[in-house]
């Protein structure tokens, strides 16, 4: 299989468009519902000790917790993920980021932001959580949010 990239500065940058023979509209449909829906985790019930599969998207804070990290989903429920915050730093660059030495936050979810003391920002999640935006990443952030 052959895959061409054409970058074409006349289409809108929200579209992307995908051609093929249809005898791979099987595959067109999976890498569509891929790229909408985003990848999938594999996270961990403490409640119950069982594992879970969900999208990133749904994610919202990743925080360290030792060994492992928790998982807070936009829906409020908390899960565990046997993962070290640095293994998880290059899950979904476009989506993520990280903030501090303890949070990797959905980028797409800050609501708010302001300055913090020190040179820091603190940031208002849509889950109205509040982050603080440590000095060393305050430009990432800001270039991502496009300030």
């Amino acid at each position: 299989m052959n895959i061409t990239i054409l970058l074409d500065k006349l289409i809108n940058k929200e579209d992307l468009i995908i051609k093929t023979n249809p005898v791979n509209s099987e595959l067109a449909k999976s890498l569509k519902s891929y790229l909408e829906n985003g990848m999938k985790v594999t996270v961990i019930n403490a409640k119950n000790d069982r594992k879970v599969q969900v999208d990133t998207h749904s994610i919202l804070v990743f925080q360290s917790e030792g060994h492992m990290c928790s998982v807070k989903l936009k829906s409020g429920e908390l899960y565990l993920i046997n993962k070290r915050l640095k293994e998880l730093e290059n899950l979904d660059k476009t989506n993520f980021a990280k903030i501090n030495n303890q949070t990797i936050i959905n980028i797409n979810e800050i609501k708010e932001f302001s300055s913090a003391p020190n040179a820091r920002l603190e940031v208002l999640l849509s889950d109205k959580s509040s982050y603080f935006v440590n000095r060393n990443y305050v430009k990432i952030i800001k270039e991502r949010l496009s300030c």
